[in-house]
């Protein structure tokens, strides 16, 4: 199970899609959210405007080999071998999750997230987004300390850090782009206070080279 909430994975997810669906999953599976009791997160959900996550995979068997062929970005990576390692595709949102070869979503250090929201991109824009999951992170008790990188109608590319509780320290570069369908949003996010310069160099030149397949 993940030592760390990702929080943000569920708050880009959720957001903005409305209510759960009870009937695609069980919602007395689910745990509400709360900064105190910090629950091994697995998968994140918005449901009656609260959070609520899952401990496990909320269905059975390995991941679906066809993961790869869900994504909807052309995602630069570095140098390492990434697997795509949890991913799902309902009709109005596509999720996929990579971590370093070796790693798993369960067990990581860093984790690259993909999705893609259709619907969204005449009712909200990136900037709007960016400022949703800010308000909503710090109406979890967290204190992020954001920075915007790139503001623009298209685009918009920031960091938050979370520095404590020690519990759920993490870092996170985000996208989120407006493409012709709906809005594609890429996380790079370390399991730490602060990446380091070269780091956050290296992830954000990637991001920013990293585009919606529809535009390739």
């Amino acid at each position: 199970m993940p030592k760390l909430n990702r929080i943000v994975l569920s708050l880009s997810i959720f957001l903005f899609v409305g209510i759960l669906q009870a009937a695609a999953i069980d919602v007395n599976k689910l745990i509400k959210v709360t900064k105190e009791n910090n629950p091994k997160c697995i998968i994140y959900y918005y449901y009656k405007n609260e959070l609520y996550c899952s401990t496990s995979a909320l269905s059975s068997g390995k991941p679906d080999p066809q993961i790869v062929n869900y994504e909807t970005q052309a995602i630069i990576f570095d140098d390492r071998p990434w697997q795509a390692a949890w991913g799902q595709k309902t009709d109005t949102i596509t999720t996929v999750e990579y971590v370093p070869a070796g790693e798993n979503v369960e067990n990581w250090n860093e984790l690259i997230t993909s999705q893609f929201i259709s619907g969204l991109k005449d009712k909200i824009t990136p900037l709007q987004f960016s400022e949703r999951v800010i308000q909503s992170l710090q109406q979890l008790g967290f204190k992020p300390e954001i920075t915007f990188f790139e503001k623009s109608p298209n685009r918009v590319i920031f960091e938050f850090r979370i520095t404590e509780p020690q519990n759920v320290m993490q870092d996170e570069l985000q996208m989120i782009t407006k493409g012709q369908n709906g809005l594609y949003i890429l996380h790079y996010v370390i399991k730490t206070s602060n990446m380091g310069e070269d780091n956050r160099r290296k992830w954000l030149k990637n991001l920013q080279a990293s585009k919606p397949i529809e535009s390739q």
